[in-house]
């Protein structure tokens, strides 16, 4: 893991601020994280100051970022590159809980007297995040409030996905969980070709992401090829149209609704 110091020089205003010459290119590299959540409702200076106190870090493939169990001491934001949170059970069984990309931020936690991560982050290809110190971050939040108004917000819609994917584990057909969970993912982290949207995702980790076996995904995947939906790969997924996939995916959940709903009623 390489580190890229960002230095930063006190002026008269008491700010923090990185060298105006030297890092012009830093200076781009901090405008491009200004629509994080994390920066909701903030203007650029106090993006500024707040990235000013980071460590630009190189992360390699399969680097670990943090590791579920160990104290909190770094926050990361994602510059460029994927990665994934994971968390491991007792049985030693790894679950992909979500996948992340450039301007998001891994390591955030709410208030607690356990100050240890419930999960891991693992880079699934060569990342750069800005990463600051705990102790450093703490002190930011008290000198702007609004982060810690970020950090609530933010949490809270985690918290309200992984209720929503827990219902479609629950409730949903092998298609429809994979299908949900492939549209996320598209809509999140899919990169954007003249071909449609590709998913750089392996089969194995879909089914760390939806609790169905492998070749549950591969007969799935395959089912929408032959419509010509999606093309698969060994380690990606191409969708060529990803407004006739959502369209097709919502019609199968309502036909399987209202299929579902006479043997309900009879049951009654």
């Amino acid at each position: 893991m390489e580190t890229e110091r960002l230095e930063r020089d006190p002026v008269q205003t008491g700010r923090t601020h990185p060298r105006s010459v030297e890092n012009r290119a830093v200076a781009e590299q901090f405008h491009l994280m200004y629509s994080s959540a994390l920066f909701a409702g903030m203007s650029s200076d106090v993006c500024n100051d707040i990235l000013a106190w980071s460590r630009l870090k190189k992360f390699s493939r399969n680097e670990m970022l943090f590791l579920q169990g160990e104290p909190f001491n770094k926050l990361v934001m994602i510059q460029t590159g994927m990665v994934k949170v994971t968390q491991t059970s007792l049985g030693g069984k790894e679950v992909i809980l979500r996948v992340i990309r450039a301007r998001d931020t891994v390591g955030l936690h709410a208030e607690s007297a356990v100050f240890r991560h419930a999960c891991s982050a693992c880079a699934m290809e060569s990342c750069r995040a800005f990463v600051w110190d705990y102790r450093d971050f703490r002190s930011i939040e008290v000198q702007y409030p609004q982060l810690t108004t970020n950090i609530h917000s933010i949490l809270s819609s985690r918290l309200m996905e992984l209720e929503k994917m827990f219902s479609e584990i629950a409730t949903g057909s092998a298609a429809q969980r994979l299908g949900l969970t492939l549209l996320r993912l598209l809509e999140r982290v899919g990169e954007i070709s003249g071909d449609g949207v590709t998913v750089n995702l392996r089969r194995e980790e879909l089914s760390q992401m939806t609790g169905l076996t492998v070749f549950t995904i591969s007969r799935a995947l395959a089912k929408w090829a032959r419509s010509g939906l999606v093309i698969p790969r060994r380690e990606a997924i191409l969708v060529k149209d990803l407004l006739r996939f959502r369209t097709e995916l919502k019609s199968e959940m309502r036909e399987a609704k209202i299929t579902s709903n006479p043997q309900r009623d009879h049951l009654m």
